[in-house]
């Protein structure tokens, strides 16, 4: 029998949407708390800059994850790809810091619809049974955006200037509209449609399991962004760049033979397995001293978590209805940004008391617990199978 595609023109449409709506957002994240601080705001208000950003996503994403359930999704990500243009450009015309504040709580929610919306057209452009191979792919989109966009967009601040800057997203967000109007999206049949009850729509109570993963396996990606630069500079390495690019390499590379290892055999081996390459990675990179090992690091860190994060939101989807795929994928997204936000919290306060090397060896157990919670896990699968 032969394959369905993957790569069918609606797809690859997404993907470069959402490739461009991850830089065009992204790249601003190192660059708002400057301005910020250019328009006279204190350390608290700068810190409100990602607090309450969150909280406009994590807030609207059980809605979206609700209405798209009958609703139909391109029309949605559309306007939510409108909104996140015209926020972009409003940036520069403001200089009052809680209207700037309010605005970035609007951005907040724009990006969660944005996100969760495009995720679920993935989710229904996939054939079924590649579905894990399929959702390897698309990541690539989110992850290799993301690594990318901070460095152009300080290197488009520091060249030109914030207008130049801000032009440039907004320009790439509407590269993005463009893209999503070639989209052929479904609009699933929804015949027994529950009553909307916010509490339980924040963590979709069928995907709770692969929630609490997501949040955990968080963690070590928290650490990451919060101390690498900060850590390189401790130990003389100028080359910390390497990092982040050598993990964008190779969570790219593999995910076409972890997909399939997925869709084959299940979310178990292949979380687990990569659960303790993340573990090995956090642990060399606490003793890195030297380029060599800082890439080892980085390569298993690439194999580890960039593998275990999208099994974790197949696994989710998997779980549930087709109907009920933007629920999924709200509450995994959702889930990821409570795990960022902890993270930076909680590490920040360590980092007060213990070193940087303590923490990445301390935040590395949380790889090793998402290997015990999904073996468990398979244990009373296999039991509840025979």
């Amino acid at each position: 029998m032969k394959k369905q595609p993957i790569f069918t023109s609606s797809f690859l449409f997404l993907f470069i949407s959402n490739f461009f709506i991850f830089i065009g957002f992204e790249m601003l994240l190192p660059i708002l708390p400057a301005y910020l601080l250019s328009i006279n705001a204190n350390p608290m208000q700068v810190g409100l800059v990602t607090t309450v950003f969150t909280l406009g996503a994590i807030t609207i994403r059980p809605f979206v994850g609700y209405y798209l359930m009958d609703h139909k999704r391109k029309k949605l990500a559309i306007v939510a790809s409108i909104a996140l243009l015209i926020i972009t450009m409003l940036y520069p015309l403001l200089n009052t810091i809680w209207i700037f504040l309010l605005l970035r709580l609007f951005h907040g929610t724009a990006w969660g619809v944005s996100t969760t919306a495009n995720s679920t057209m993935a989710v229904d452009s996939i054939p079924k049974a590649r579905l894990g191979e399929g959702m390897g792919y698309f990541s690539v989109s989110t992850t290799v955006g993301a690594i990318v966009a901070p460095s152009l967009g300080i290197l488009i601040y520091s060249t030109f200037s914030f207008h130049t800057l801000i032009w440039s997203s907004a320009l790439l967000s509407l590269f993005a509209i463009i893209m999503l109007s070639f989209v052929h999206a479904t609009t699933p049949i929804q015949n027994d449609k529950q009553p909307f009850r916010f509490m339980e729509a924040i963590f979709e109570k069928e995907v709770r399991f692969q929630a609490v993963l997501t949040v955990v396996t968080t963690l070590g990606f928290g650490a990451i962004i919060t101390f690498l630069v900060l850590f390189g500079e401790q130990k003389g390495l100028k080359h910390i760049f390497l990092f982040f690019l050598i993990n964008a390499i190779v969570s790219t590379l593999i995910r076409p033979f972890t997909g399939k290892w997925f869709d084959k055999h299940g979310p178990w081996s292949i979380i687990i397995v990569s659960a303790i390459f993340g573990f090995l990675s956090l642990i060399v990179l606490s003793y890195t001293t030297n380029n060599f090992t800082l890439i080892i690091a980085a390569i298993l860190f690439g194999a580890g978590y960039g593998t275990v994060m999208p099994c974790l939101q197949t696994w989710a989807v998997q779980k549930v209805s087709e109907a009920k795929s933007g629920a999924a994928n709200a509450t995994f997204l959702s889930s990821f940004d409570v795990g960022v936000g902890m993270s930076a919290f909680i590490l920040g306060i360590l980092a007060e008391w213990i070193s940087i090397e303590m923490i990445f060896r301390l935040v590395s157990l949380s790889f090793l617990l998402v290997a015990l919670l999904v073996y468990r896990d398979y244990i009373v699968n296999k039991k509840t199978n025979h």
